[in-house]
């Protein structure tokens, strides 16, 4: 018995489930879980920042995704996906958080607290780590290529919208 693959169209967060996120996270994991452990320095201190500033306009747009499906579920009328405003407002959210953290040493507060809540399912009690240094600033590079595979995800979801058949 052969089982055909699952597709991912319509999913809320698809560009969550994309290979280039899961290619950011797992290099976020071997940094934080190996690399930065075994071989500390310029490479590990940079990695986690560049896997991050990919990820986090990509889960903010996922986030979204999944309110607006429960806001419809509830009976709301908004669409099912963010849309470009939506997603530049992602990455505008993720240059701003990513450049506080990095510059403003008071801020760390706020990221470690945001953290703990984030962190509470799973059972919390976790220490959170931050360094200001604005030489880490270069990880934004990322931010655009994130912008860019956001909007890919969209055109593709687009597409696939405007060739499916239309209900009777």
């Amino acid at each position: 018995m052969r089982s055909e693959p699952r597709k991912l169209d319509g999913v809320p967060g698809r560009a969550l489930l994309h290979p280039w996120s899961y290619l950011a996270a797992a290099a976020l994991a071997f940094n934080v879980f190996w690399l930065r452990r075994r071989h500390p320095g310029v490479v590990s201190g940079k990695l986690s920042d560049l896997a991050i500033c990919f990820l986090l306009p990509v889960f903010l747009v996922a986030a979204a995704e999944w309110l607006l499906t429960f806001a419809r579920l509830c009976g709301g009328r908004v669409g099912p996906r963010v849309g470009p405003r939506g997603i530049w407002l992602s990455c505008g959210v993720s240059v701003a958080y990513f450049a506080l953290l990095k510059t403003w040493p008071a801020f760390t507060g706020v990221h470690r607290a945001l953290l703990g809540v984030l962190d509470a399912p799973f059972g919390g009690g976790r220490s959170f780590r931050n360094l200001a240094d604005p030489t880490d600033l270069v990880a934004l590079v990322m931010v655009p290529l994130s912008a860019w595979h956001l909007a890919r995800v969209a055109e593709r979801e687009d597409d696939r919208l405007r060739s499916s058949p239309s209900p009777p």
